[in-house]
């Protein structure tokens, strides 16, 4: 057999994968150092933590995010995920509500113009 058949996928060095989410993370970290309040920026880092497996990083994130701009529904709706995917799923649902309901008001209360 050889070792690529006996040793799982995600044993041994970093993938490039991993090696790339961390350099967005550590740029996107240094922009957060500089501009704590960069809405968009600790979005992005809970993204790519999100997508690295880093849950509690990216929990820290969204809810950074969220407090920042309560009507962030793209950051409840992440966070919903990364709640059920922990087995949190009374979190997850919460989440994942408030989420729609932001959504649903937008679309109720400033709906797009007709051409």
């Amino acid at each position: 057999m050889s070792e690529s058949e006996t040793t799982p996928a995600d044993a041994g060095p970093a993938k490039s994968d991993d090696r790339d989410l961390d350099r967005v993370i550590a740029e996107f970290s240094q922009t957060i150092d500089r501009k704590p309040d960069a809405v968009d920026t600790l979005y992005e880092r809970a993204l790519a933590y999100h997508h690295k497996r880093a849950f509690p990083q990216a929990i820290a994130d969204y809810d950074r995010v969220i407090a920042l701009d309560s009507g962030h529904a793209d950051a409840l709706f992440k966070r919903s995920i990364v709640h059920r995917q922990l087995g949190a799923f009374d979190k997850a649902t919460a989440d994942f509500d408030r989420a729609v309901q932001l959504l649903w008001r937008r679309q109720v209360f400033s709906p797009a113009k007709e051409a």
